[in-house]
C-alpha cells in the first residue's frame, strides 16, 4: 500500500502514516491538523502514485517542496522510493508500504526507541526470553544487537555475565561462574578452540544455562560448527539496518541533541539531511555524529542546529545510494511549466 510516513514535523518527531488515494494525497496543514510547522502551506504539495514511481507537485507553496534534498525547480519530479520529501518544516518518506506504519507509536523501552520497525522483533525477544530459548540476533554494527541482548537478559531476569573475547582477556570459564544463568555473547567469531570448548562444556553441564548471541553475520559463515550453530541459533532474529527505520531515526536524532545541547533548536533539514545518509555504523554512528555536532554549534553561539552543520562525511553521504536518497526525475509536466522566481538559495529554506 503506497503511502507516506511524517516523521517530522515543525519541531518534533512524529509517525504518521497515509495511504495515497487515486487523486493523490496532498500534504499540508488539512491533512496534519495538530502540525506545529508554521512554515507548510494549507495545501502544500501532492503526492500521487503512478506506475510503481511517486510523483512530487508542488502547488505554489511559498516556502517550497523538497525532494530528495532538493528544491522542486520545475514544481513537479517523479522519484522512486524510497524517498525523503521536505515541506515547510515537516518531513515525510514516501514508501511503496505503509501498512506496518499505520496506527503505530514510538516508545521508549528496554533503553531503546521502539517503533513499528522493530516492535514486532522486541516481542519476539521477549517471548524467547520467557521460555528459555537460545536467541542469536544479526544485524550490521552499531544498530543496536547489544541493546536487544541486553533486554533479553533483563526480560529473563535471572544472574547474567557478558563475554566478548576480542576485549576480555580471561578465558570464558573465568566469566560464567557457577550462578550465572544468562550469558550475552560477542564477537563469537573470535572465540577460538579453547573457549568454543569451554561453551560446550556449559552448554551440557548447565541445563538452566541459556545464550544470546549477537553477530553481524550467520554464525555458519563464522566458523562456528555446525552443531554449536544449531545449540546456539534455536531462535534468529535479524535486526534492520537504521536506514530502514526511519520512523526511529528522528526520535533519535532528537533525543542525541536534547541530550548533548538541551537549549538547541533542532530544524527540520537535519531530519532530512540525516534520512539521506545510508549511516552504515547505524545508530552508534548517529548518535555520535549528532551530539559531537550538537556541541559545536552550541560553541558557535547558535540557538538552532541544521542538516548543513553535519559535516560531510558523517553518515556517508552517498547520492543515489539505494537508501532513502532516491534519484530525483523532473517530469514531461514538469519540463513545461514557468519556472518560479525566488531569491531563496537552492540548498536552502528558513
Amino acid at each position: 500500500m503506497p503511502g507516506v510516513v511524517v516523521v517530522w514535523s515543525g519541531a518534533i518527531p512524529v509517525v504518521q502514516a497515509f495511504r495515497i488515494p487515486e487523486a493523490g494525497l496532498v500534504i499540508g496543514r488539512e491533512l496534519l491538523e495538530t502540525t506545529t510547522d508554521d512554515r507548510i502551506s494549507r495545501q502544500h504539495a501532492r503526492v500521487s502514485w503512478r506506475d510503481k514511481r511517486f510523483v512530487v507537485t508542488d502547488l505554489g507553496s511559498r516556502n517550497g517542496t523538497y525532494a530528495g534534498g532538493h528544491a522542486l525547480i520545475d514544481r513537479e519530479v517523479t522519484v522512486t522510493a524510497p524517498s525523503v520529501v521536505r515541506t515547510g518544516r515537516t518531513v515525510c518518506v514516501l514508501l511503496e508500504d505503509v501498512t506496518r506504519f499505520e496506527g503505530s507509536v514510538i516508545s521508549s523501552q528496554h533503553d531503546a526507541i521502539v517503533g513499528a520497525s522493530t516492535s514486532q522483533l522486541w516481542r519476539d525477544t521477549e517471548d524467547a526470553a520467557n521460555q528459555g530459548t537460545n536467541l542469536l540476533i544479526l544485524g550490521e554494527p552499531g544498530s543496536g544487537k547489544g541493546r536487544m541482548a541486553r533486554g533479553y537478559a533483563r526480560m529473563r531476569g535471572r544472574p547474567e555475565a557478558v563475554f566478548n573475547p576480542t576485549i576480555q582477556a580471561v578465558p570464558l570459564e573465568r566469566v560464567v561462574g557457577p550462578t550465572i544463568e544468562t550469558l550475552i555473547l560477542e564477537q563469537v567469531g573470535k572465540l577460538g578452540p579453547a573457549n568454543l570448548a569451554t561453551l560446550v562444556k556449559l552448554l551440557d553441564s548447565r541445563p538452566n544455562l541459556r545464550v544470546v548471541t549477537t553477530a553481524v553475520m550467520a554464525l555458519e559463515h563464522l566458523g562456528i560448527p555446525p552443531e554449536m550453530v544449531l545449540r546456539l541459533a534455536a531462535r534468529r532474529l535479524h535486526l534492520p539496518p537504521l536506514r530502514e527505520r526511519p520512523d526511529e531515526m528522528a526520535f533519535l536524532v532528537h533525543d542525541a541533541v536534547r541530550g548533548a545541547e538541551p537549549a538547541l533548536q533542532i530544524h527540520s533539514t537535519l531530519i532530512e539531511a540525516c534520512l539521506l545518509r545510508p549511516w552504515p555504523g547505524n545508530s552508534r554512528e548517529l548518535v555520535a555524529e549528532v551530539s559531537r555536532t550538537a556541541h559545536t554549534v552550541a560553541a558557535q553561539g547558535k540557538n538552532n542546529i541544521r542538516g548543513e552543520d553535519l559535516d560531510n562525511d558523517a553518515g556517508h553521504l552517498m547520492v543515489g545510494a539505494p537508501t532513502l536518497n532516491a534519484a530525483v526525475q523532473p517530469t514531461a509536466v514538469g519540463k513545461g511549466r514557468k519556472k518560479r522566481s525566488s531569491t531563496r538559495p537552492s540548498g536552502r529554506s528558513d
